[in-house]
């Protein structure tokens, strides 16, 4: 074989691997411009809820390195990722309550290689926000029904939610720790307010 042959398949085999590469990062791009979750509409009046054992949230972000090992522990698949257009929170971590609750199994901070989801062992540690009650949309306590939903699925029943007369809910800011279960299990939907109790964050999406 001549060494002009030569040249010319190692001319062909770079170029062939330079397409390939360019080819590679093209899909990788691809990948993370589709959002790998939404953004609920209602930001401003729910806030950012964040996993169990999240730190402050500056803080949070400057350790987060967006390694999705949180997301890939989550059995439940109650913790996404934001999507791009998310700003600085982009590819973070967070839960929609109202779709897919945390059950509090703690996993994420165990699997965070950063810090910036601590490691918890007591769930009554979790504090990721406060469930509300909307006393209008709710049939306990609007007297159009009794439900006790909420109630029920807590975790810490007794506790962070408490139940009166037709098994209204009461939430105990204090003990209430934010993990959505009573969110999710609402049997009220309404087309505009949404369910009759949900979880508030202090955290706002940048």
């Amino acid at each position: 074989m001549s060494k002009d042959m030569t040249r010319r398949q190692m001319i062909f085999q770079t170029a062939a691997a330079t397409a390939g590469f360019g080819a590679l990062l093209s899909l990788i791009r691809c990948g993370q411009s589709t959002p790998a979750a939404y953004i609920p509409p209602d930001l401003a009046r729910r806030g950012l809820l964040r996993p169990p054992g999240s730190v402050e949230e500056q803080e949070f972000l400057a350790r987060c390195i967006r390694c999705q090992r949180c997301a890939e522990v989550c059995e439940t698949d109650a913790i996404r990722l934001a999507p791009r257009a998310a700003g600085s929170t982009a590819f973070t971590p967070y839960i929609v309550a109202e779709t897919s609750a945390c059950d509090l199994c703690l996993a994420c901070g165990e699997a965070c290689p950063t810090g910036a989801i601590a490691i918890l062992r007591d769930k009554a540690d979790a504090r990721m926000g406060t469930a509300v009650v909307d006393k209008r949309l709710c049939v306990s306590h609007n007297g159009t029904g009794v439900c006790g939903a909420c109630f029920t699925i807590c975790p810490l029943k007794g506790k962070a939610i408490t139940q009166g007369a037709h098994n209204a809910p009461t939430i105990n800011d204090e003990n209430c720790v934010g993990c959505g279960l009573c969110e999710e299990a609402c049997i009220v939907d309404d087309p505009k307010d949404g369910r009759a109790i949900r979880v508030r964050s202090e955290r706002a999406w940048s």
